[in-house]
């Protein structure tokens, strides 16, 4: 999958990109609301893994680099897997880079992607997770046309303390 936003050019992840993903991937700011930060051979892994040709099995990544039009740096991470796939129910997932926080680059990508998968994939419900301390992502969810569907007690372990998740969900027919 590959496409184009107003600012962002949005493609498959590649070996290149290993150096700016673990950068991101390690940094305890964009980290602190999913895990610890990434270690050099975690991001190198999760990176190669991303790498190899989708399938579209149940719970197989599929990973999207997030680039500046004007240059082919990547900036931030886009990833979708099945975890329903016979009720054709999917999850996504995003990062972006510190410097790229509050920019609208998340909106954008993120809108974009949600629209092409319903387009592209067989796919009836998009669904996303994250901890109820990250506002941000929260509000980038409901401003997607997400509705939060439920809320998760104690299920993510961030840092030394468990974290309650919000679960949102928006359906191809919405």
């Amino acid at each position: 999958m590959r496409f184009y936003t107003k600012r962002l050019a949005i493609r498959p992840v590649t070996p290149d990109d290993l150096a700016a993903s673990y950068e991101h991937r390690s940094c305890p700011l964009t980290s602190r609301y999913i895990g610890e930060p990434a270690s050099y051979e975690q991001a190198k892994e999760r990176l190669l893994e991303g790498c190899q040709p989708w399938l579209a099995l149940e719970n197989e990544r599929l990973a999207l680099a997030i680039t500046l039009q004007n240059n082919d740096h990547l900036i931030g991470e886009l990833m979708f897997k099945y975890v329903n796939k016979a009720s054709l129910i999917g999850e996504i997932g995003y990062r972006l880079h510190k410097d790229f926080i509050g920019q609208g680059y998340a909106y954008e990508a993120v809108s974009m992607f949600v629209e092409r998968l319903f387009v592209e994939l067989e796919v009836k419900k998009i669904t996303a997770l994250c901890a109820i301390e990250n506002i941000a992502s929260w509000k980038l969810m409901e401003k997607l046309g997400m509705q939060r569907e439920g809320h998760l007690r104690s299920h993510f372990q961030l840092s030394m303390q468990r974290s309650d998740a919000y679960y949102y969900g928006l359906c191809r027919d919405e």
